[in-house]
């Protein structure tokens, strides 16, 4: 995945009712780069054969005691 650019994450925190600043946004895109480069890193091959679980909220789980 390539970086997002300025204008991208700017975008993003339009539509998310952000405003920020010119130096905001730098520091912003900064660290939302980093971060993605950081997880695409990840690897859990092993995860292609484990079955999914189902998923109860916790709401659900406390009504069965």
């Amino acid at each position: 995945m390539g970086d997002f650019s300025f204008e991208e994450v700017a975008g993003m925190a339009r539509a998310n009712g952000l405003v920020l600043t010119n130096e905001d946004l730098i520091e912003v895109t900064h660290r939302l780069n980093a971060s993605i480069a950081g997880i695409e890193q990840f690897s859990h091959p092993e995860l292609d054969s484990i079955d999914p679980l189902p998923f109860r909220p916790l709401e659900e789980m406390d009504d069965d005691r």
